[in-house]
Order: structure tokens, then sequence, then C-alpha cells
């Protein structure tokens, strides 16, 4: 691998895991404030899929740095998402605007949305310029499981608007 590419793919590396780490970060404290069981066990979960995000992500930059080149993980195998330009639903204004819910939730929601959208962009389109194979196959990996938090925030936060709570 040419010292360009190990330097690109080292920068996008770092900013996959500041974001990740944020995630961790945001997720943790989230889950503590929540009141509702069910907002708190999808909150903690999010947050261990986010550390774990980061160590996988730490495992390419460390065999970057040792070896050169991208090495393929297991746990990056299997059928990725589509990956389309964006996830977030058209008039991102009318998140905001919640009923009969509590603010503090849907506001965790709306922050949590909008950093799984930030995520999976940077995946998808690091997957895109990917020439590795093994790059390509972890990018696409991580913007599956950015895709499957977002899906699972947009359905509670459709609960959350339309029901007044969480979704079973």
């Amino acid at each position: 691998m040419a010292e360009m590419d190990v330097k690109n793919a080292m920068n996008a590396l770092e900013e996959a895991k500041c974001l990740e780490q944020q995630g961790q970060a945001f997720y943790g404290e989230a889950a503590k404030k929540i009141k509702n069981p069910k907002g708190k066990k999808i909150f903690r979960q999010l947050a261990k899929d986010e550390v774990m995000h980061e160590r996988l992500i730490q495992r390419e930059i460390l065999n970057l740095i040792k070896e050169g080149y991208w090495v393929e993980l297991l746990e990056t195998q299997g059928p990725a998402c589509q990956l389309v330009p964006s996830i977030f639903p058209k008039g991102q204004a009318g998140l905001k605007k919640a009923v009969n819910a509590d603010p503090n939730d849907v506001d965790a929601i709306v922050t949590g949305l909008d950093m799984e959208n930030k995520s999976y962009d940077l995946y998808r389109k690091e997957a895109g310029k990917a020439k590795d194979p093994a790059a390509r196959q972890m990018y696409e990996f991580l913007a599956t499981q950015e895709r499957g938090h977002f899906d699972l925030l947009m359905a509670n936060y459709e609960s959350m608007v339309t029901l007044g709570g969480w979704s079973d």
C-alpha cells in the first residue's frame, strides 16, 4: 500500500474512531438520564455497539501502522446494506416537533439520529473510495451497523411522536 494511501486511510480511521467515541459518550450519558427502561436499554446497547466499532477501527489502525495493509476482520463479514446517499428523512426540522412525548427522550433520539447519520455518511463515502477489499468490507459493515442504529432510533422517534412513548 502506498504511503499516501496509508496516510489517507489513517485520517479516515481516526475520524471514524472519534465519531465512535463521541457515540459511546453520548449514549452512555443518555442511558443514565432517560427514565424509561426501554429507552435505557436501547441507549446502553448502542453504547456497547459503538465500543465494538471503535475496537474494530483500532485493530485496523494498528495493522496499518505495523504491517502497512488492511486486514480482513471476521466480524465485518456478512451482508451489507445498500449504501444509499442519505438515511436521514427529508425535512430534518420536522423531527424536532414531537408531541405527547418526553422532550428529553425525543432530544436524545434526535441527537442520536444525527450522530448515526454522520457516521453512516463517513463509512459510506470511505467504502466508495476504498480500493482494498478488506477496507471496503469494514466500511460497509460499519455503515450497515450505523444504518441499523438509525432505523432503531427512527422507529422509536416515530413511536414517541405518534404514541407518546418508546416502541415495543
